[in-house]
């Protein structure tokens, strides 16, 4: 089993496991059958326009074509946090190799050099293997990284089997005033999308960090959430109560 370790900024430790091309192969023949399905429902919605008037389907079909070859895995892995439905099915996605989940740049380089990592490879002759190229590149490297994970600077890991859903500790303050969480969530917005993902990435992994690393860090992003938010915790309520509710509202809201 092979890991990928990322040190954030404060030296605390996060560990990846790295997926392997058996499962990656699995999850790209998964999303090749949905495109292929995709593509035979842009067919279908085509033909009739096409006898309603000749040469409108045909351009309704290349075009619908266009957005899901090339749409489907750059849009998936940039909004779905480094996730095709493929990926998602085989339990993997796609991370900068900081950890973070991929930009749509990133995703664009990664899925744009598919055409690279898709060109053939000649086993015998009058038979070739797609992605000849791109797996070749992959089995060469330790972390199985082919030509588009190359030049995005991106990873597949396996995605943590035992996360559980983020919930704040038991509240026994008295209910917040009405209106807050509008205004949390307004003020939530205003962080960049890396900045709501290390949020969410801590509060999921807080079990993994030792209890002086946790406090650490908690309270270092309370402190931003203060400052740059203008968000103070409720009466009572602890840096990591403060975090935790607040990655709550984060993943509600990213679904």
């Amino acid at each position: 089993m092979l890991l990928h370790e990322v040190v954030t900024s404060e030296k605390v430790p996060f560990t990846y496991r790295v997926a392997g091309l058996g499962s990656r192969f699995l999850a790209w023949l998964l999303d090749i059958g949905i495109v292929l399905l995709l593509l035979v429902v842009a067919v279908l919605l085509g033909t009739p326009l096409d006898i309603a008037r000749e040469g409108v389907g045909t351009a309704v079909v290349f075009a619908l074509m266009f957005v899901v070859l090339w749409g489907y895995f750059l849009l998936f892995e940039w909004l779905w946090s480094g996730q095709t439905l493929g990926k998602r099915i085989m339990g993997i996605r796609v991370i900068h190799l900081r950890g973070t989940s991929p930009s749509f740049f990133q995703s664009a380089a990664r899925n744009l050099l598919r055409v690279a990592d898709g060109l053939p490879t000649l086993l015998v002759p009058h038979v070739q293997i797609l992605y000849g190229l791109g797996f070749a590149v992959a089995a060469s490297n330790r972390e199985g990284r082919r030509l588009g994970d190359l030049a995005a600077g991106t990873l597949v890991v396996h995605v943590e089997g035992d996360k559980r859903p983020i919930r704040t500790l038991p509240d026994v303050t008295k209910e917040p005033p009405p209106g807050r969480e509008t205004l949390v969530r307004q003020r939530l917005g205003q962080l960049s999308r890396e900045q709501k993902q290390t949020i969410i990435d801590l509060c999921l992994r807080r079990d993994q960090l030792r209890i002086s690393e946790r406090a650490r860090l908690f309270e270092r992003i309370s402190r931003f959430c203060q400052q740059r938010l203008d968000l103070a915790p409720e009466e009572c309520q602890s840096d990591e109560r403060f975090v935790l509710k607040l990655a709550g509202i984060l993943t509600t809201d990213a679904r």
